[in-house]
């Protein structure tokens, strides 16, 4: 299953770095956090290749391996692709509207069958466990995750346990039968992403489980920043906006990384890229901290909350708990690149979904709605010009065309548990339910 990598150089693939205090660690698949005491902080890679070898025998994504913290490379996974928009961008107006699409679209050799970029991150965070390794990854979800993470790991026989909301469970599919090495866990009649959370972080404690992290998973932020890397060497230069809906911030934050690995690179120009991130209204909690200049997001009331959750059509842009204030997070992104912040109603999106598809001639997902819904936004009110180069991240699609060519299989649930009864105790009591067979 897992093939040896051995970096060129005889030293550590990369390091970790803490964005708040600087303080430097050995790889580690299971460090997320700064042994530091301060403030909340994301951990960093800095890869010992400054330059990018783009390794065209390695299958997928692995081809950019060198920016990835593994040290293994799995066969028959996928990558984002790069390609030129005309339909869309002849209808804006735009010279240079490039768009990265992770998803199901065979004519244009995408072939990420979970039709989500969030399968650039499940790929690389399996990628840096340990063969060895006997514990099971605890993850939660609001619906692209958890199936990208479910796909990848049942098809390798990896234990996963899965927590998601009841409402989500239509989300969790596969094109292939489930491996019962993946339990899911569910929340009962739930839509809030931020019940399946609290449960996951519990299950995670447990013995015999860890958590996978989220944001300070640097597996996560780097798989997903192959987005941008891809798109910098398809146009052998780093682009001067990016567009991409956020929930948990995390793939905000991974394209501006990945920009300042470009930069250090030195090849692909010393263009500052401007990140352009977008959430679904009513429920934008970083656009309206953004907006106002603050870096804390004002805390909601829980019947707020979920009441604006269940209007909003993008579920998986619902965090509650985004990577917005802390040291390296999206506030800190979203500053240094110059950037904006889009809220997009239910409305907006579907027209913008509309529109990609009959101008580019592919299904796209609610939450890529919301992100050309942006650059609509963008373009209207002169944020961006027709000759500058335009780098639209459509994270989910071709779900409609796969399933004409695919028959889809759902992943039933294990158990179900109500939000009310969530407590340290009560997760400890059937730690044995939580167990994959």
């Amino acid at each position: 299953m897992f093939q040896r990598f051995s970096p060129p150089a005889n030293q550590p693939k990369y390091r970790f770095r803490c964005l708040f205090c600087g303080a430097e660690y050995a790889p580690d698949p299971f460090r997320l956090h700064c042994d530091q005491e301060h403030e909340p902080s994301l951990l960093r890679a800095v890869y010992a290749s400054q330059q990018l070898t783009v390794r065209p025998q390695l299958p997928g994504l692995f081809q950019f391996i060198d920016w990835l913290p593994v040290e293994q490379y799995l066969s028959n996974v996928g990558k984002p692709i790069t390609y030129q928009s005309q339909g869309l961008a002849q209808h804006l107006g735009l010279e240079q509207l490039w768009i990265s699409f992770s998803g199901y679209w065979p004519e244009r050799n995408a072939r990420l069958l979970t039709c989500s970029f969030k399968e650039l991150e499940a790929v690389t965070v399996l990628a840096r466990i340990p063969q060895e390794n006997q514990q099971v990854l605890a993850i939660s979800s609001a619906g692209n995750t958890g199936r990208a993470f479910a796909q990848i790991y049942s098809r390798h026989g990896i234990p996963l346990c899965l927590v998601i909301p009841e409402k989500s469970l239509p989300a969790i599919w596969a094109s292939e039968s489930f491996n019962p090495s993946v339990r899911l866990v569910i929340v009962n009649k739930s839509e809030d992403y931020f019940d399946a959370i609290q449960l996951g972080r519990l299950i995670s404690k447990l013995d015999g489980f860890f958590p996978e992290g989220g944001a300070a998973n640097i597996g996560r932020r780097d798989g997903m920043g192959l987005t941008v890397i891809d798109a910098a060497v398809t146009l052998g230069r780093i682009p001067d906006h990016y567009f991409q809906a956020v929930g948990s911030g995390t793939g905000g934050i991974a394209a501006w990384e990945a920009n300042l690995r470009l930069l250090q690179d030195g090849r692909f120009g010393e263009q500052a890229m401007t990140l352009h991130l977008a959430q679904n209204a009513p429920f934008t909690p970083m656009v309206d901290a953004w907006k106002a200049g603050e870096r804390e997001i004002e805390e909601m009331t829980a019947s707020v909350a979920k009441m604006r959750i269940n209007q909003a059509s993008a579920k998986v842009l619902t965090n509650r708990q985004p990577a917005y204030s802390i040291a390296g997070g999206v506030y800190d992104a979203l500053t240094a690149s110059q950037g904006s912040m889009y809220a997009v109603t239910n409305a907006e999106a579907q027209q913008a979904r509309a529109l990609f598809a009959e101008l580019e001639g592919i299904d796209i997902c609610p939450a890529s709605g919301v992100a050309a819904a942006a650059l609509l936004q963008a373009v209207q009110s002169g944020k961006v010009h027709k000759a500058e180069t335009l780098l639209l991240n459509i994270t989910s699609g071709g779900f409609e065309r796969l399933q004409t060519e695919c028959k889809l299989h759902y992943l039933k649930p294990s158990l179900g548990i109500d939000a009310q009864a969530i407590s340290p105790e009560f997760v400890a009591s059937r730690q044995s339910d939580f167990c994959p067979d």
